[in-house]
């Protein structure tokens, strides 16, 4: 479901998420991103793999962007060329120029200036 991939000398990775990012699948994809974030500053979380997902995985990347923050560190998402991922963030009103309160303007991960 999930590679994971780390670049010491910049304290960096990327977590490649695979597969379905629903509400059966959120618990082990939370595991992954907090191990994440314990191992590195910066955090990309590539979704351009994913066949399906649902508003628990929406949530889940908000609440992750918001930990992160929360501990000084940096979440990039990476969509790609997923266009049924692109499609459902826009269904459900996460267009790429949504701004979330939850931070300082500009600092959304939905944010496309990030």
């Amino acid at each position: 479901m999930t590679n994971w991939s780390y670049d010491p000398e910049n304290n960096t990775g990327t977590l490649l998420v695979e597969g379905d990012m629903t509400i059966n699948h959120i618990s082990a994809l939370k595991d992954c991103l907090i191990e994440a974030f314990e191992n590195a500053d910066q955090v990309v979380v590539d979704v351009s793999a994913t066949t399906s997902v649902d508003v628990a995985g929406v949530q889940l990347l908000c609440a992750c962007h918001r930990f992160s923050r929360g501990r000084g560190k940096k979440m990039c998402l990476r969509v790609g060329e997923n266009g049924e991922f692109q499609q459902f963030l826009d269904e459900v009103g996460f267009s790429q120029d949504f701004i979330c309160s939850h931070g300082n303007t500009g600092q959304c991960l939905w944010d496309a200036s990030n």
